[in-house]
């Protein structure tokens, strides 16, 4: 864990792709897409089972670790339809937390979402708390720049020197910080921008480019 200093806020950065504001007890992740694999594999792409029970025990990892009273996912919450597995393995995890409130910031591929299905909150697309604007899609190029976004939507990842693939980063600019993917299962869009300041998780640690 890594504790910096955003828009004035004590933040903390886990390598499992999440931020936890300590001052909410908010745990923060973005781009969860559950169900991600059942709609591949409906398409006839075969791809292993197990995704959305691996990202489901490691967000209870996290807020078993962080103490969280909140949890906000911004944006993707889902992918694709209904699936009565995902919303069963879902409820479970709220089971075992029950003093845990969640919230969903809309996202792109969350037409499907029953909020009361899944015992969350849906946000609108642009919550402001604090300092801060919750949003899924990045801050619009020239738009008002008066609160920190923090948003997700491009899931973007980074080379590091040495290690072979990418890796999740968080990726923070002077008015927004993109949040990587939560899903262990999902692409990324790579950083091209050699000074641009990011925090990548790599397989367990923490990762800094400042």
């Amino acid at each position: 864990m890594l504790e910096r200093e955003v828009a004035g806020e004590a933040l903390h950065f886990h390598a499992d792709r999440a931020v936890f504001w300590p001052s909410r007890k908010r745990l923060l992740i973005a781009d969860l897409h559950l169900g991600k694999g059942d709609v591949m594999r409906a398409a006839g792409i075969p791809v292993p089972t197990g995704g959305t029970a691996h990202d489901l025990a490691r967000l209870d990892t996290l807020l078993r670790a962080t103490g969280a009273a909140e949890l906000w996912v911004l944006g993707d919450f889902l992918h694709g339809r209904r699936s009565v597995a995902v919303e069963s393995a879902w409820r479970a995890l709220l089971a075992g937390h029950p003093l845990v409130g969640v919230s969903v910031v809309g996202g792109n591929h969350d037409r499907a979402l029953v909020p009361d299905a899944l015992g969350v909150e849906l946000l609108q697309e642009d919550v402001c708390d604090g300092p801060f604007r919750f949003r899924h899609h990045p801050r619009t190029p020239g738009g008002d720049a008066q609160d920190y976004v923090l948003c997700g939507h491009l899931h973007p990842v980074v080379n590091l020197p040495g290690l072979p693939g990418r890796y999740p980063a968080f990726v923070l600019a002077l008015d927004q910080m993109v949040l990587p993917a939560f899903s262990a299962f999902t692409g990324g869009m790579r950083v091209e921008d050699l000074d641009q300041r990011w925090i990548a998780c790599a397989k367990g640690l923490l990762v800094e480019n400042f």
